[in-house]
């Protein structure tokens, strides 16, 4: 089937909501065609047990090809996941048909599992010389066959044939790359937090130079607060919208030159701080700040990890600025927490900031209202319209 064919889709199948975008490329210009969208839990509260997720990932397929008015047979798709291990490694000069069957065995050093139990692929980055002679950068990437081969029958389920089957990170740094154009120079994390993973990535000369994905995201947000507060999943989730991450106050400033009755003012206006707090303490939006800022500086504390390891190895550089995406990236005060604990510039990104919604089948503004989510699945379809 030709990859171009204009009945291929971008089908993000996340956590909590399924994103079917098809696009065309018109003279330059990239168009968004039909966008579909619908939510895995529609109730809210969280499945259980494996048969009956996987239904609900099968009717929430469906239904956002439905909502999106989508005939499409054809889908690029996505993985994630902390069993997703991607490596860069450097390996000798050498034909590239040899190279690849060199990267086979080179890789059971970086792959904690049996090579028979995964599917790799591999692109080469760069070539560089050393001491030893010239060298070249290799993206390696491995899944194991039995979640593929999951998510492969899962597509077909719904009825699309997955024609590609890509990284969720890898989709959101397409995504960003088409619509901000970087510079060789820029460094950028990549940061997409979505309901049950967190993509990290690293951008720099105009490729990923390194990536990771964690379990831990919007949704374990969510949990903490079911688990402290003793409420409902839905419950969670409306309360760690409303309450999101509230910047404390900043504390008064002295000076030399305060009189005493300013100074008797300071004292007082800080025990009726004080107090305030304590009696704040016992309500449920105090607890729920809590919850929500230990959750939050869980993933901070593995986005500072990510960057400190990349600026440490021999090629790393300095991270000139994280930029978000996800909806768990729209969470109130988030921004403004991630530059006050990271200390880089933070900005959520605009997946149309460079393509056209002014497709026959689509609603822009239900584009612009839902853009943060969008992202991996607009890279997604990216692919069909200019690879």
């Amino acid at each position: 089937m030709a990859l171009g064919s204009k009945y291929t889709i971008g089908l993000d199948i996340g956590s909590s909501s399924v994103k079917a975008i098809q696009m065309r490329k018109a003279g330059k210009t990239f168009v968004i065609e039909k966008v579909g969208i619908a939510d895995i839990y529609p109730g809210g509260e969280r499945a259980g047990g494996d048969e009956r997720e996987r239904a609900l990932r099968v009717q929430a397929i469906r239904q956002a090809l439905e909502n999106g008015k989508i005939k499409a047979k054809y889908a690029i798709t996505s993985l994630s996941g902390e069993s997703i291990i991607v490596r860069y490694i450097q390996m000798p000069s050498m034909p590239e048909d040899e190279l690849k069957n060199a990267v086979r065995w080179a890789a059971e050093e970086y792959i904690p599992y049996s090579i028979d139990e995964v599917n790799i692929d591999a692109a080469i980055l760069g070539r560089s010389s050393s001491g030893t002679g010239e060298e070249v950068d290799v993206l390696l990437v491995s899944a194991k066959k039995e979640l593929v081969d999951e998510h492969v029958s899962l597509v077909n389920e719904a009825g699309l044939t997955p024609v590609i089957v890509d990284l969720a990170s890898f989709a959101f740094v397409n995504c960003y790359e088409m619509n901000y154009d970087p510079s060789p120079e820029d460094v950028i994390a990549l940061v997409n937090i979505g309901a049950g993973i967190t993509n990290i990535n690293i951008y720099q000369g105009r490729t990923s130079r390194f990536s990771r994905d964690i379990a831990i995201a919007g949704d374990t947000i969510s949990s903490a607060l079911q688990s402290r507060l003793g409420v409902g999943f839905p419950e969670a989730e409306q309360l760690k919208i409303a309450v999101g991450l509230p910047m404390e106050e900043s504390q008064p400033i002295e000076t030399a030159g305060e009189t005493e009755g300013s100074l008797i003012e300071t004292i007082r206006g800080t025990v009726d701080k004080l107090t305030r707090e304590e009696l704040e303490e016992e309500s449920t939006e105090a607890t729920a700040a809590k919850v929500i800022r230990n959750s939050v500086n869980n993933i901070i504390n593995e986005i500072k990890r990510s960057i400190q390891f990349y600026e440490n190895q021999p090629k790393g550089k300095p991270v000139q600025k994280l930029v978000l995406g996800g909806g768990t990236a729209c969470l109130k005060g988030l921004t403004e927490y991630l530059h006050q604990q990271i200390g880089l510039p933070v900005e959520i990104i605009n997946p149309i900031q460079r393509i056209s919604t002014a497709g026959r089948d689509v609603d822009s503004s239900f584009i612009e209202k839902n853009k943060e989510i969008l992202a991996v699945g607009i890279g997604l379809a990216l692919r069909k319209v200019v690879d």
